[in-house]
Formats: structure tokens, sequence, C-alpha cells
């Protein structure tokens, strides 16, 4: 009987001490640390008109917090928002006129969402100040002299988001290239760097893990065939549709290729273009697509050990993006999809999400959190976004064919350059003439950064 009693009583003391886990888990203060996609970064640009809708945004209102401080841009944003400027005879996206300008610039602390868009891991870990042109990083960390890590670290978060690692891919597929990716003991040795900063500050956190960036529509809307301009679909000679020149099955050609078309190139001669092929930026062969989604897959590796073994709660982006890309997500009888323009989840620049996407991405990084620690944390509520004044409208959107067959717009020379710059893509990439042999990231493991506490 002794012995059963004993036993009992160590049943219980588990139990006690897992509900206590639950218990430590406290939003009182939340820091969001990551990049673009953190940010709230939508069409080209950081704008408030988005940003009060990042996902963070949504989290820290859900949390019930009151005081969650961003680096807000007056519209249009920096850089300007893109937007379609022209709808006939072929709608252009082209950035607004004119740029936004900061609104919290002088906050006396850092602030809440601290996320940089363009960042990769290692810039979380070391960067300190902006580098190029059109890089925000001045914005958010405002020349202080200390990096994204820190300053989120310095406001003693209780719990921390932590979305990282998508420009370590990205920058290099909207490049049309796979020699831009971070190489994997460099991510996995700042990674690990990261989360033991913020795992060392006791605050519990949530993690995201990296998407499949070759199934965005930056990279999968526009087909590889010529498309006959009176019809919007292939055009077709002796019955068959005629390929890009030196656009080969499996090959991806980037958004950003529309205006390369437009002046020719990819067409033969007979057919009116300039018989040159397409421009090596603009297109992802297969074989470069199938090297990137290998570096992700092993990132995702890395991300999913680190939170098993800090306790982290892992919020899947890579398999809720897929869902869109796949099957869709149905919400009030519509069904959002990530086709470009007409799928109501991707802005005008084919990468970072609508209001509504947002809405959807806090969901899934909420689910992952209650799952994780027992939390009772409520959704948002998405109706707002499908059917208030939060919900993206355009013509398009309420067009029953949910698929683009070919450019039936033009994406800006302007537009393509900015939103290059955005991801970090060195300058030389985004004039179409790269090193032949680009500089590895570093390899060392860095030191664990000191200043917080």
């Amino acid at each position: 009987m002794h012995r059963v009693k004993i036993l009992a009583g160590l049943l219980a003391l588990a139990l006690l001490t897992a509900g206590g886990a639950f218990a430590q888990v406290s939003f009182t203060k939340y820091v969001a640390l990551g990049d673009s996609l953190t940010a709230g970064f939508s069409s080209g640009s950081i704008n408030q008109n988005f940003q009060v809708n990042s996902y963070p945004a949504l989290l820290a209102r859900q949390f019930g917090i009151t005081d969650f401080q961003q680096p807000l841009v007056s519209p249009p944003g920096l850089p300007g928002i893109l937007q379609l400027t022209r709808l006939v005879p072929t709608p252009v996206i082209a950035p607004s006129a004119g740029s936004g300008s900061p609104i919290n610039l002088g906050l006396g602390r850092a602030y809440d969402n601290m996320a940089v868009p363009g960042a990769t891991v290692h810039d979380l870990l070391t960067k300190l100040r902006s580098t190029s042109a059109n890089d925000p990083t001045d914005l958010i960390l405002r020349g202080l002299g200390f990096t994204q890590l820190v300053q989120g670290l310095s406001l003693k978060p209780t719990f921390v988001t932590l979305w990282i690692g998508n420009n370590d891919a990205l920058g290099s597929a909207t490049a049309g290239t796979d020699q831009l990716l971070t190489p994997v003991a460099s991510f996995e040795a700042d990674y690990r760097a990261i989360v033991a900063a913020i795992a060392a500050s006791g605050a519990k956190m949530a993690i995201a893990n990296i998407p499949d960036v070759t199934s965005i529509p930056f990279v999968t809307t526009l087909t590889r065939f010529i498309i006959n301009p009176q019809t919007g679909q292939p055009l077709l000679v002796s019955g068959n549709p005629v390929p890009l020149i030196g656009v080969q099955p499996g090959d991806f050609v980037l958004l950003t290729a529309t205006t390369a078309e437009a002046q020719g190139f990819g067409i033969p001669t007979s057919l009116g273009g300039n018989g040159q092929p397409l421009p090596g930026s603009v297109v992802l062969t297969a074989a470069e697509a199938a090297n990137v989604r290998t570096r992700v897959n092993a990132y995702n590796a890395i991300i999913q050990t680190v939170a098993n073994e800090r306790g982290a709660a892992l919020v899947d982006a890579n398999a809720s993006l897929t869902q869109l890309a796949t099957t869709g997500v149905n919400v009030g009888g519509i069904t959002y999809t990530s086709a470009f323009l007409r799928g109501g989840v991707f802005s005008y620049d084919g990468v970072h999400p609508t209001r509504f996407g947002y809405a959807f991405l806090a969901n899934t990084f909420i689910d992952a959190i209650n799952q994780k620690f027992g939390t009772t944390v409520p959704e948002v509520n998405l109706f707002p976004f499908v059917f208030g004044p939060s919900a993206i409208t355009s013509p398009a959107q309420v067009s029953a064919d949910d698929s683009v067959a070919g450019p039936p717009f033009l994406f800006t020379e302007e537009a393509r350059v900015n939103l290059l710059r955005s991801f970090g893509v060195p300058q030389s990439y985004i004039d179409g003439t790269p090193p032949e042999a680009p500089a590895p990231a570093p390899t060392h493991r860095p030191r664990r950064p000191h200043g917080h506490s």
C-alpha cells in the first residue's frame, strides 16, 4: 500500500509539473524576430497599411497585448508599393510614385517587431547597418550599433516568435540561380546560436520553418511557352505550343520575365521576337530548382531538430503554404489559393501575403503554440479579412478562372529591381552579370551575442 501511495504521489507530481510548464508560458512581453514575412512586407513594400496586420501584430492582439510597437512607414511605403498602374490593353504592375516616411523612428526602446526585410539567418545574428539601396536595416535597427537579435532580447521578452531563413533560399531562387544559397553548415551554426540566445533569455518560443520557394507565384505563374497576345493562351504552331527559346521542360520562368518577353526575348524572329533566349536571371532551371528544394529541406531539418531540442513550438509554414498551392483553403465559401492576382493570398509581388494571407499565417502560429504549450489563445477571426474593409480586392480576384496561362500583365523593370533588392540579391545579379564564383558565406560558428539582458 505504501508503495502504491508513493507511485500515486509521483504521478501527481509529474502531472502538476507538466501543468506548471504550460502555466509558465507567458505572453506578457512578446517579441518577433525575422525577415520580410514577419515585418508585414507586402506588394514589394514595407507599408503601415499592411504592417498593422502583420502576423506578429495579429498575434499580439490575440495575446491581449495593447502596446506592440513596429517600425511603421506611412503610405505608399518604402519603396513605393506595387500596384496595377494600368489595366488596358495590358495590366502593368509597377511601384507607386514617391515613398513613405518612418512614423515612430524616435521610439525610446527597441521595437517589439524587430524583423528586417531581406535579412538572412546570418544577418539576424550579426548585421548592424544597411549596406545597399532599398535595404531597410537602418529603418528597424536605427543605427544603434546592436543587431536585431540583441535589440529584441533587450526587451526581456517572455515569448518570442522566430521565422528566419527564407532569404537564405529565396534570394537565390528569385535571381534565377542556385549560387546564392547559404551553405548548410553556416545556416546551422547561425541558427543554433540565435535559438540558444533566445533560450538563455528564459523566453518560450515558436519557430517557423521555410516554405518551398519554388511553389510561390513569383516562380510558378508564368508558362514556359510563348503566349498568343490575342487569346492569352499558348501560341500554337501546327497544333503544338511553342516553347520560349532556351527554356526546357521543368524550368521555371520567373515573374520578372514579363518585361524581357515584351522586349522580344525568348521569342523567335519569325514570331516577332528578337531571337535571343530569355536572360538567365529570369529563368530558374530544373536543376537549379532541385538544388534549391534540397537546400530548403536541409534547412527545415535543422529547424525541426533545434525546435525539438529547445522545446519550442514548431510552426509548419511549409505545409501551410503547400496546402494553398495545391488544394487551397476554403473560408466562408471562398477558396483561397496561391494563384497570382486571383488567389487572394499573395500580393502583387508574388512572394509576400495579402492581409488575408497574414491572418491565415497568424492562425498557423496560434495553432502550433496552443498545441505545444497547452494554451488557449483564440484564433484570428478571418471574417473581416474576407468580407470586411481589411479584404484585398481587385478586378482579377472575382474571376472564376484561377489559372494564369502566361503573362497577361507586365511586371516593370523598376518593380523587378526594387523587389530583388528587398530580398538582398547582390546588384551584380540584378544587373544580370553575376560574378563567376560568388564568395561563400562564412562557415565559422559565430560567438553568442552579448549586450542583452
